[in-house]
């Protein structure tokens, strides 16, 4: 799970730097069964990782789960709490890895003419996303959508098959369901175009081998539920804004 709040960094000791040296053996492998570019470019673009402390719940129990990020100002770095295996480690650098080589090329050339204004649905959040966060979301997503379908092929038999399938099935249907409002925009630029285009590619790509229809269908149904709740969310919102406009104007006719 990936928490949308991070937590605070922490200094390692001996007892805690083991579970990250338990993560981090095996990664490479597991990076390597999506291509031999996701371990090259794990090598050459992570610098440092910076160790969060693991989320907690609000009773203050640990939520069993992690939080990452990365940051534009701070190309090379990837903040993270201790993933709990080698798999999630790898799906960790996958991700984020993504969003830092998303942001270079968002420096080296301008991909669209989108404003800070948050009204793109994506299913990854709860909340609505400005243009740009809806593009790093999309990428980003695409990458563990290969990646994972690349682990099911390629990895072993049994759960770690089907978690892999089950991943791959959510990323792909949240790609799905978010990559159109990229794809008809006016706000790409023609590089942004081309970039929207080869991540269309991709997509149809992955969809020549569909993951197990139970996947499938439970990846449609969660794309489905966060779509409806992100809709009435959007609609409340709305309400109380013309409430809030009607108020006022109401009270300035008198």
């Amino acid at each position: 799970m990936r928490h949308h709040s991070l937590s605070e960094p922490v200094t390692l000791d001996d007892a805690s730097r083991k579970p990250w040296y338990e993560s981090w053996a095996g990664t490479a492998p597991l990076l390597a069964l999506g291509g031999p570019h996701r371990l090259a470019e794990a090598t050459r673009l992570l610098h440092s990782l910076v160790p969060l402390r693991t989320p907690t719940s609000r009773a203050g129990d640990p939520a069993g789960g992690s939080c990452s990020a990365t940051r534009k100002d701070a190309f090379g770095v990837v903040l993270a709490s201790v993933p709990p295996s080698p798999v999630a480690f790898a799906a960790l650098l996958v991700h984020e890895l993504g969003h830092a080589k998303l942001s270079a090329l968002g420096e080296l050339t301008h991909l669209h003419e989108a404003g800070p204004a948050a009204v793109y649905f994506a299913p990854w959040r709860p909340d609505p996303r400005p243009f740009d966060g809806l593009l790093q979301g999309i990428y980003s997503h695409l990458a563990l959508a290969h990646w994972w379908q690349a682990y099911a092929l390629g990895g072993p038999e049994g759960p770690e098959r089907e978690h892999a399938w089950a991943e791959h099935a959510r990323c792909h249907e949240m790609v799905a369901a978010a990559l159109p409002q990229l794809v008809g925009s006016e706000v790409l630029t023609p590089e942004g175009r081309a970039f929207a285009d080869g991540m269309v590619a991709v997509h149809l790509e992955l969809s020549r081998t569909a993951p197990p229809a139970g996947h499938l269908a439970r990846a449609r149904a969660y794309v489905d539920t966060k779509r409806g709740a992100w809709r009435r969310e959007r609609d409340r919102s709305a309400f109380h804004a013309f409430g809030r406009t009607a108020g006022k104007g109401a009270h300035e006719a008198f």
